[in-house]
Formats: structure tokens, C-alpha cells, sequence
């Protein structure tokens, strides 16, 4: 399999993707383990019980789904440049641009 510098920079853009989640769960993992503590502390107490986290980690804004949607976008874009389905020459050699860009604008559908 070949390397090249397209190839590579896809690479490294799924890297980056996939790091971000990780640290979006991991952050995750700490708000709830805080608040397990804190709930445990006020059991003695009378007070109002804290709302549970929300398990989700999809954004809820309009406009980071938008970027989400265009970086989709992006993607089948480059991966069709690559493919030779759209037929656009002066083009086709950076098809890693849009898919790169792409990854990255999906991240944006996450949100700790």
C-alpha cells in the first residue's frame, strides 16, 4: 500500500477525530463520577436530589450540526474524487482536502 501525503493527512485527521471523542467520554466519565460523590455526600441531607447527567453526546446546537452536516458532506465528496466518480481532473489529485476538512467538521457533532 502506498503513502502518500493525502493518504497521510486523512490518517492523521481520523486520529484527531477519534482522540476528541476519547476525550469527550472521558470527561464524561468524570462529571458522572462527580456527581456520584456529591450525591453520596448530601445523602444525610435533605435536599433536592441533583438531575441525572445526560448520556448523550450529540450537540444539541443548530449550527454545530450544520458544520457536522457540511464536513458529511465533505467527505462523500472526497472519497467520490478518489473513486473517479465525480470527473473533475484539475481536481481529483487533492481529494484528500475536502475529506480531511470533512472529518474534522464531523467532530463538531460532539459535544462534552
Amino acid at each position: 500500500m502506498k503513502l502518500d501525503t493525502g493518504l497521510v493527512v486523512v490518517i492523521v485527521a481520523v486520529l484527531i477525530f477519534y482522540l476528541r471523542l476519547i476525550i469527550i467520554q472521558r470527561e464524561r466519565a468524570r462529571q458522572i463520577q462527580r456527581a456520584r460523590k456529591a450525591s453520596a455526600a448530601k445523602k444525610g441531607k435533605t435536599a433536592e436530589p441533583a438531575p441525572p447527567p445526560r448520556y448523550s453526546i450529540l450537540t444539541t446546537s443548530y449550527r454545530n450540526l450544520a458544520i457536522a452536516g457540511v464536513g458529511a458532506l465533505c467527505i462523500v465528496g472526497g472519497v467520490l474524487l478518489n473513486a473517479g466518480v465525480l470527473a473533475f481532473p484539475a481536481v481529483q489529485p487533492f481529494w484528500w482536502i475536502p475529506t480531511a476538512v470533512g472529518i474534522i467538521g464531523l467532530s463538531w457533532a460532539f459535544q462534552l
